[in-house]
């Protein structure tokens, strides 16, 4: 089956929205009939969980995937106990779990809080000590800023975005379809104000080889230092660096 655009997966695999805790919560799964342990896909604070529909697509023949957008919820200790209302909401009693940025973070949370819950976890391109962003933004700034001031300059960065390659064309025109048309001004703000309220972590107690982490050298969002104590924490786990893929390596560099 040939590789589908965007749109084709959002088509073939249609979105529900389920009400908790007074937000809604949209999220997408590839097999809602299957008995399976799904793989829980949690985005950045950019975006939607719709950034992983090139790695969802790959797997969706052996795997159900569950691709998760946020509500707008600015601190992380309630997009954290949403989640968990969502996945209970669901029925899920068991998952595998793949997060990266902001979503890396809220992956490590559910695992430190439910630890029955989690089977597995990768943690990609994310942090568990937010040290290194709260030093360049202020959380009091964001939060000032209207909505639609935050969005706009977000587009305006996301339309000077390069093109020289398939993969920075693809990740261009994705970021476009989901920022602003899907993920809404109120929560592009919120889901950053978020990351800005995120408080150090303890170390996930799960088996070493129940836990995996991703990075990649280009990464211009999370710094040296911040990628290295996350593989020093769980230095006994897998891990996984690409020369290439940003910040953003489920799109940028989907074949690695």
């Amino acid at each position: 089956m040939a590789e589908p655009s965007l749109r084709t997966f959002q088509t073939t695999f249609p979105a529900s929205t389920t009400r908790v805790a007074g937000m809604d919560w949209a999220w997408r799964d590839t097999d809602q009939v299957s008995g399976r342990v799904p793989l829980i896909f949690l985005p950045g604070a950019g975006g939607t969980g719709d950034v992983f529909y090139r790695a969802s697509y790959a797997v969706a023949s052996t795997r159900r995937i569950i691709m998760v957008r946020y509500p707008a919820l600015t601190e992380t200790g309630a997009i954290t106990a949403g989640l968990a209302a969502l996945l209970a909401e669901i029925g899920l009693r068991e998952v595998d779990i793949a997060g990266s940025s902001l979503g890396g973070y809220i992956a490590q949370t559910i695992a430190i809080r439910q630890p029955a819950l989690v089977r597995r976890a990768l943690f990609g391109n994310t942090f568990f000590d937010a040290s290194w962003l709260k030093a360049k933004i202020s959380r009091e700034t964001v939060l000032s800023t209207p909505s639609e001031e935050h969005l706009a300059r977000t587009i305006t960065q996301l339309r000077t975005l390069p093109e020289g390659t398939p993969e920075q064309i693809d990740f261009k025109a994705t970021m476009l379809a989901l920022v602003g048309p899907e993920q809404s001004a109120e929560t592009a703000r919120a889901s950053l104000a978020a990351v800005l309220s995120a408080e150090p972590l303890q170390p996930v107690d799960l088996p070493a080889d129940a836990i995996a982490i991703l990075d990649t050298e280009d990464d211009a969002v999370v710094d040296v230092a911040t990628r290295t104590a996350m593989r020093d924490r769980y230095a006994n786990s897998a891990h996984y660096t690409f020369e290439t893929g940003g910040h953003y390596p489920s799109l940028l560099n989907p074949t690695a």
